[in-house]
């Protein structure tokens, strides 16, 4: 069988293309909905992560996991912005499940500060304004399931927030919400 090529065919290769690029743009972009973001726009200004807040809004925000850091902002790869510009705070209170006892290190790079607990045992903490900056916080952990509980803040400026988790017999880096051999989200 010969295709002949003519512009009834090329009109309708064209249409075909089209018809799929405009299906590709308005389909909503899509992440597991693994951890949820509580994130509270400010009315005042923020200098650390225990000054009262003055709410002025509140949005929910579902990701797959905390990697929210691209080009200087807090975002997420897929999702794009998903705070505010400036002035707010972040809270994540997530269960997970650790299939293999043992020391972990939690790597908490942010741009500003943070408090981070697990079973409300303060695992580490940065109270005020900073350039994007990491932290290594260690802990001891036993298998089943942990509660973590999280808190971060934006004043002005550059942000972003990534969370990472690694066993100490193993140099591979997780984020927190993905699973591995080692936890269960």
């Amino acid at each position: 069988m010969k295709l002949t090529m003519n512009k009834n065919t090329a009109l309708s290769i064209l249409l075909a293309v089209v018809t799929l690029v405009i299906l590709w743009r308005i389909t909503p972009v899509y992440v597991d909905p693994v951890i949820k973001l509580t994130i509270i726009k400010n009315r005042a200004q923020i200098t650390s992560i225990n000054q009262p807040r003055d709410v002025e809004f509140t949005k929910e925000v579902m990701v797959d996991n905390l990697n929210l850091y691209n080009k200087s902002r807090f975002r997420h790869d897929k999702l794009g912005d998903i705070g505010y510009h400036d002035q707010f705070f972040v809270d994540v209170e997530h269960e997970f499940t650790v299939k293999v006892a043992g020391q972990y290190r939690f790597n908490i790079a942010s741009d500003d500060g943070f408090t981070a607990a697990i079973d409300d045992k303060p695992l580490c903490e940065f109270q005020r304004d900073r350039p994007f900056s990491m932290q290594s916080c260690p802990v001891t952990l036993s298998e089943g399931k942990h509660t973590f509980r999280f808190s971060y803040f934006q004043g002005y400026g550059q942000s972003g927030l990534t969370v990472q988790y690694l066993h100490n017999t193993d140099s591979k880096t997780y984020y927190f919400g993905d699973d591995s051999k080692y936890m269960r989200f």
